[in-house]
């Protein structure tokens, strides 16, 4: 099988725990793409923190950020986003406002996030803790009053509740809230998207825009959030560290992220492939 795009999840998978990026791993993805395979970056992370690593590999095609939100080149031109609409926005603010929690909402260019009420809370604020601390987050004492004043839309909504209601906020979200696509990602943490935006949807874009058939994508990650790529490209590929539930959807398991699994990934598969082009 010919394989004509590379599609990589960055933490856990592309960087090593420490989040730096190996010079094997570097060199690896510039083997690929020699061999005139698509590079790309399919990721949880705001499009800022993706591009400093694409720039890092010197990618030229569009990223996949903001887990498929958000896909693009450049902060100005995307070519494909998935956005929670501004009106549907503040009525979903308003309603976990009644809640004690810690809430942020997140585009392309900021993320504002309510002021929590104690100190001993800051750590609260670091929702999606696998990003580094760079992007820029705005603090303010109402997230509804200040949607009210900006028309802002928003790629998620990352929640972290103060107390043990999960199932009651869940069953709320799921009532009032059908455009809203919900994912529990810890018994007191949740991410909230429009619905249908995934890592795949984004990948799904991306490769139309390419040309490039599904079955000729190779997908590598790590998190229950890659499932669906693993599942459904040409070569999905789980790193050794993964949970059981990825690397059971997977067709190969690649070294963990600690021990070049990307790096000896691309040499095994592109190794007796010739050039391609896209």
């Amino acid at each position: 099988m010919v394989y004509r795009m590379l599609a990589l999840d960055i933490d856990g998978t592309l960087l090593r725990s420490n989040h730096k990026l190996d010079k094997n791993t570097r060199d690896a993805v510039e083997y690929a793409k020699k061999k005139g395979v698509a590079v790309t970056l399919v990721s949880e992370r705001h499009f800022h923190s993706a591009a400093k690593v694409a720039k890092a590999l010197k990618l030229k095609y569009p990223i996949i950020t903001h887990n498929g939100a958000f896909v693009s080149s450049s902060i100005d031109n995307p070519m494909y986003t998935s956005k929670i609409e501004h009106h549907i926005l503040l009525q979903l603010v308003e309603f976990l406002e009644t809640y004690p929690c810690h809430i942020r909402v997140s585009h392309e260019r900021l993320s504002v996030s309510n002021r929590p009420k104690q100190r001993n809370l800051i750590a609260k604020m670091t929702i999606g803790v696998s990003e580094p601390l760079f992007y820029p987050v705005t603090y303010v004492d109402s997230l509804s009053k200040y949607l009210h004043e900006n028309l802002e839309s928003a790629t998620d909504v990352k929640v972290e509740l103060y107390q043990n209601n999960m199932n009651e906020v869940l069953e709320a979200l799921e009532d009032f809230f059908p455009t809203i696509k919900v994912v529990k990602n810890s018994p007191t943490q949740l991410t909230l998207t429009h619905w249908g935006t995934s890592k795949f949807d984004g990948l799904v874009h991306l490769a139309q825009y390419l040309g490039v058939p599904i079955s000729e994508i190779v997908a590598v990650g790590d998190g229950v959030e890659d499932i669906e790529m693993i599942e459904k490209v040409g070569l999905g590929v789980a790193m050794n560290q993964a949970p059981k539930e990825v690397k059971e959807k997977a067709k190969w398991i690649t070294r963990s992220n600690d021990m070049h699994g990307v790096a000896y990934l691309i040499r095994e598969v592109f190794r007796k492939q010739m050039r391609v082009h896209v």
